[in-house]
């Protein structure tokens, strides 16, 4: 299969992918090297995955939410609030089948990068990869808050009544389905292509030759 757009290969990175579901992670393997990855490591769940990614190092992992011992999101604040660098700025992508405003709204504000909803196709996963590649995120830090720059208003989930406050006040239904192009386009706006980190980022040697090889295909 070729890469969907020309865009850049994913042989130089190292993939972690983090699921109960062996059909689910042999799945999202077969995608990977379909798309060019190589080097593709796996984990059960958030303990084992934290282990991996301890140990590996991997440049991107794609997690489950609903995990035991522990859940994707678990492991995703555990990442971020990290003393080891390469851990706290790993490049995140959520994928579940949840679709919950609520759920996408506490997936963010626990600091991943992309959210992905299954089933999930060889295009719809490679523009996230290629989004974390070619489009990186500012990481930001406030007194309730670090990760990837959210760019978008405040939205607090409030628990039982499953409603929230959006960005001018007005109420949110939380629990309202919402299709993969609409979570991107209210939580997960893509900042300018090319862009780069902020300075004091740690970035993997691996997303960086991917990075320079992006711009090369540019030219």
């Amino acid at each position: 299969m070729s890469v969907p757009g020309g865009g850049p290969g994913l042989a130089n990175l190292q993939f972690l992918v983090v699921d109960d579901h062996a059909q689910i992670r042999s799945l999202v393997r077969t995608i990977l090297f379909a798309l060019g990855g190589r080097n593709i490591l796996d984990a059960a769940d958030g303990e084992e995955g934290l282990k991996v990614a301890a140990e590996s190092a991997p440049d991107i992992v794609i997690t489950d939410w609903a995990m035991e011992p522990m859940s994707g999101v678990e492991m995703v604040k555990i990442m971020r609030q990290s003393s080891n660098d390469i851990l706290k700025y790993m490049p995140i992508i959520m994928l579940t089948a949840f679709s919950e405003r609520g759920r996408i709204v506490s997936a963010r504000d626990a600091g991943i990068n992309e959210y992905l909803l299954k089933p999930v196709s060889p295009r719809s996963l490679y523009s996230r990869v290629r989004a974390i590649i070619e489009q990186p995120r500012r990481f930001v830090r406030t007194k309730s808050y670090f990760g990837p720059d959210r760019r978008r208003g405040e939205e607090t989930f409030n628990g039982p009544d499953k409603r929230g406050t959006g960005e001018e006040g007005t109420q949110v239904d939380m629990s309202v389905q919402m299709t993969q192009d609409e979570i991107e386009a209210q939580y997960f706006m893509p900042t300018e292509s090319g862009s780069t980190a902020s300075a004091e980022q740690y970035v993997s040697p691996g997303i960086r030759r991917a990075q320079e090889l992006a711009k090369k295909n540019r030219r």
